[in-house]
């Protein structure tokens, strides 16, 4: 082989190799580039979701409180009035008014539920149990004890003692949620 021959096919093997280096080195830098924007699109997506969550759980978390606090009003302003001869004529329209908030407040439950974090869930699930049931009981109640008005009275500051009780542990519960506590 000759000298210039052999000069030709040295360069010619190394600028084929330099490209083949390059080929490769491109390769591998655009992995690692699609891995990165894969990454970093991922974590956009969850910072979105986390957002909404967010988002949607103080929505929830609002809904319970401000449902929670009328059936509170509620209780400790119109029960009363249902006491003894008086609350006769009152009855139905209380009846009625109780279903409607009874209903508002397991709505607002029923988001909590689906958004909130498992503490706020157990503390809105016994607020609005204890709302429920305290209710439920003390119109039942009238029935039975027209003539103890005493107890009623009682019935009524029990019930509104534990729903103020029970509405404190949710909202700790709820501000330990969004405040990462």
């Amino acid at each position: 082989m000759e000298f210039g021959t052999a000069t030709q096919l040295i360069t010619v093997g190394a600028t084929l190799s330099g490209v083949v280096l390059t080929l490769l080195a491109n390769a591998y830098l655009e992995r690692h580039r699609a891995r990165d924007t894969r990454e970093l699109e991922s974590l956009r997506i969850n910072s979105e979701h986390s957002k909404w969550l967010r988002e949607e759980r103080t929505k929830a978390y609002a809904g319970l409180s401000l449902a929670g606090e009328e059936v509170l009003q509620f209780i400790r302003s119109e029960m009363p009035l249902l006491i003894g001869s008086d609350g006769v004529g009152r009855r139905a329209d209380a009846e009625a008014r109780w279903r409607e908030l009874r209903t508002e407040l397991r709505k607002a439950y029923n988001q909590v539920a689906l958004f909130g974090a498992d503490r706020a869930r157990t503390a809105g699930l016994h607020m609005w149990r204890t709302a429920r049931n305290g209710g439920n009981d003390f119109l039942r109640g009238l029935d039975e004890a027209l003539s103890d008005q005493f107890d009623l009275s009682e019935q009524i500051r029990t019930i509104t003692s534990g729903l103020g009780t029970a509405g404190d542990r949710f909202l700790e519960a709820c501000r330990n949620d969004l405040q990462g506590g």
